[in-house]
């Protein structure tokens, strides 16, 4: 991938998204637009909460490839813009190695709490990275993307394990995608120790009674296994004594 030039960005789109382009020799400069995009051009949907040019609050990019060199004018420009709340992909075809580059940006967006990431299937299904015990994004949707049983094994994972739980994720959308009973069943097991999450469709997948019986039993009280018991203790323990030594 190209590298970033140092330049420093100032939280404009317009002018930091031009600035970068032209440093890196971008050819094909897709335009910045603050209303709905017009489907044969690739553009950068803005919405500003006002006037002012910093007050950018929501980003969409729908229906057009980012390519290498943009993804990383995104990544430059991204952290800069303090008011960002929303990021939007839709059929945008990013790589695996965009999104994990892409879980890094988000960490560094003082505001952004929402990602929706649609329509783009990853050969390696690396969406659970998105879901990484110390992401700060609170509404992520990771709708039509052919995600199947094993994605969702990660997934699973990602919302907790016996060793940690994803935090801060309060909905997770995974609608039109392509997870059966084994993945409904991962799912489950990932929500098991997971006291985060407040919202989750699976609609529209593939799931049948086996997998839909597995989401009902955590729905209401269920005992905890042995294992999950020891490693919880585990856990406490550690939490005390590491703020024991903070103190």
């Amino acid at each position: 991938m190209s590298t970033v030039p140092e330049l420093q960005c100032i939280g404009n789109l317009e002018m930091d998204f031009a600035r970068l382009c032209a440093l890196l020799e971008v050819r094909h400069i897709p335009s910045q637009v603050n209303t709905s995009p017009h489907w044969s051009k690739p553009c950068l949907q803005v919405e500003l909460e006002s006037d002012d040019p910093l007050s950018a609050k929501s980003l969409n990019i729908s229906g057009w490839k980012i390519d290498e060199q943009i993804f990383r004018v995104l990544e430059k420009m991204l952290p800069s813009m303090s008011r960002l709340q929303s990021l939007h992909f839709w059929q945008a075809r990013l790589t695996d190695q965009m999104v994990g580059s892409l879980v890094n940006t988000v960490s560094l967006c003082s505001s952004l709490r929402v990602v929706l990431l649609e329509g783009n299937p990853l050969p390696k299904q690396s969406y659970h990275l998105l879901l990484c015990e110390d992401s700060i994004v609170t509404h992520l949707s990771l709708r039509n993307n052919r995600i199947g049983d094993d994605g969702a094994h990660l997934i699973g994972s990602a919302l907790s394990t016996t060793r940690s739980a994803n935090r801060n994720l309060l909905s997770l959308n995974l609608a039109f995608n392509s997870i059966g009973d084994a993945g409904a069943a991962y799912i489950a097991q990932g929500l098991r120790l997971n006291r985060a999450l407040l919202f989750l469709s699976l609609s529209n997948n593939h799931i049948g009674d086996s997998g839909a019986a597995h989401l009902a039993t955590i729905l209401g009280e269920f005992t905890l296994t042995h294992e999950e018991i020891v490693e919880r203790r585990k856990l406490l323990l550690e939490r005390r004594e590491s703020v024991s030594v903070k103190v």
